[in-house]
C-alpha cells in the first residue's frame, strides 16, 4: 500500500470525527446496557446517561457559537457572575490613570520675497521681479508635491479601507454561514444519543428480560 495514502487516511478518517464520537459513546453504552443478565436498571441508568449526553451537547452547541463571535465561555460568564455577588467581601484595588496629552504637529511654510531700494533701477527691479517669479514657481511646486502626496495618501487609505471592508464583509459571511450550519454536527451527535438513551430508558423492561432468556 502507498505510504502517501496510509498519511492520507488519518486526516480522511479525522474529517469525521463527530461521526466516530458519536458512534463510540452509543457502542459503549449498548455493550453496558445489553450484556446477558443486565439488570432493568442498569439499562434504564444507562439510558439516562446517554439523554444527559444529548442534551449536553446543547450546551456544547451554545459555546461553540459564542466562540465564533469572540464571547467568552459560558463557565467564564458564571464565574464571573458569581464573583460579582453583592454579599461577597472583596479587595478593592485603586488604579490611577494617566492623561496622555497629545499635540498637533503643522508643517510650516516660509517664503522670501526681493525687494528693491526706493531709488532702484530698471535692471534692479527687472532682477528682483525675476527672483520674485523664480520663488514663486517654487513655492507653487513645492505645493503641487504637496497635494500630490497627500492625494497619494488619501488614495492608498481609501483603498487599504476598502480592501479591509471586503475582508469584514467575507469573514460576516462566513460567521453567518458556520453560525447557521455550523452546529449540525454536534446537533446530529446529541440527537444520536438521545434516541439510543430513550430507547434504553423506554424499554429497559423489556430488554432485560429479553436478556434474562
Amino acid at each position: 500500500m502507498n505510504i502517501a495514502r496510509i498519511k492520507a487516511l488519518l486526516p480522511w478518517l479525522a474529517e469525521a470525527r463527530y461521526v466516530w464520537l458519536a458512534l463510540a459513546v452509543s457502542i459503549a453504552a449498548l455493550v453496558i446496557a445489553l450484556r446477558p443478565g443486565t439488570t432493568e436498571p442498569v439499562i434504564r441508568l444507562t439510558g439516562l446517561a446517554l439523554q444527559i449526553l444529548g442534551i449536553g451537547t446543547v450546551a456544547w452547541g451554545i459555546s461553540e457559537t459564542r466562540a465564533l463571535y469572540g464571547h467568552k465561555p459560558l463557565f467564564a460568564v458564571a464565574r464571573g457572575w458569581i464573583e460579582r455577588f453583592p454579599l461577597r467581601s472583596r479587595n478593592i484595588v485603586l488604579s490611577a490613570a494617566g492623561i496622555a496629552s497629545a499635540t498637533a504637529f503643522g508643517r510650516a511654510r516660509g517664503h522670501v520675497t526681493h525687494g528693491t531700494p526706493p531709488n532702484a533701477t530698471v535692471d534692479q527691479r527687472l532682477d528682483a521681479l525675476e527672483k520674485n517669479i523664480g520663488a514663486l514657481h517654487d513655492r507653487i511646486g513645492a505645493t503641487q508635491k504637496e497635494l500630490d502626496e497627500e492625494v497619494s495618501k488619501l488614495k492608498t487609505s481609501v483603498s487599504e479601507e476598502a480592501r479591509q471592508r471586503e475582508q469584514e464583509d467575507k469573514e460576516n459571511r462566513k460567521l453567518t454561514e458556520m453560525t447557521a450550519t455550523g452546529g449540525v454536527h454536534i446537533s446530529a451527535t446529541g440527537a444520536v444519543w438521545l434516541f439510543v438513551g430513550v430507547v434504553l430508558s423506554t424499554a429497559g423492561v423489556e430488554i432485560s428480560a429479553a436478556l434474562a432468556k
